[in-house]
């Protein structure tokens, strides 16, 4: 049987989709931050107030937001892109067994115990259908790059 490094294509597969989201939440979070700072900003300028500098640092704040909201866009549609990838990999998946252990680690971040539970076997079991699922995801994601290189 393959070792553990045989996988790491799966393994980064799997868990792209998590990856960008927590990125995304990270910027949302500072698309947050940026906005309480520019409505701070705004709300203690007067308009008697604004100077040549000030504004200058307000225009900064606002490039700054477009620049996140634009990152924002760009990593939502990532997300969907891989997560969209990732769902017809696991529909290729025959056996729904593994498609099923795959959705809960990977997404919905069940450990293996809490997934054993759920479906009604032992950790052990699980440990070892999650190595078939990630020896079917690697085969299915070679013959797809074969594939794309093929055409």
């Amino acid at each position: 049987m393959a070792g553990k490094k045989s996988f790491e294509e799966a393994r980064r597969f799997l868990r792209a989709p998590q990856e960008a989201a927590r990125e995304l939440a990270v910027r949302m979070e500072q698309l947050r931050r940026w906005r309480e700072l520019a409505e701070r900003t705004t709300s203690f300028l007067g308009k008697e107030r604004v100077q040549q500098q000030t504004c200058s640092r307000v225009e900064s704040c606002a490039c700054e937001l477009a620049g996140l909201e634009a990152e924002i866009d760009a990593l939502r549609e990532r997300m969907h892109v891989l997560r969209a990838r990732q769902e017809e990999v696991l529909g290729k998946l025959e056996d729904s067994r593994l498609s099923q252990l795959l959705r809960l680690y990977y997404q919905c971040n069940f450990t293996f115990a809490e997934a054993a539970e759920h479906m009604g076997y032992s950790e052990r079991q699980i440990m070892r259908l999650h190595t078939m699922a990630l020896h079917e995801v690697q085969n299915l994601l070679q013959e797809g790059s074969r594939c794309h290189l093929a055409s």
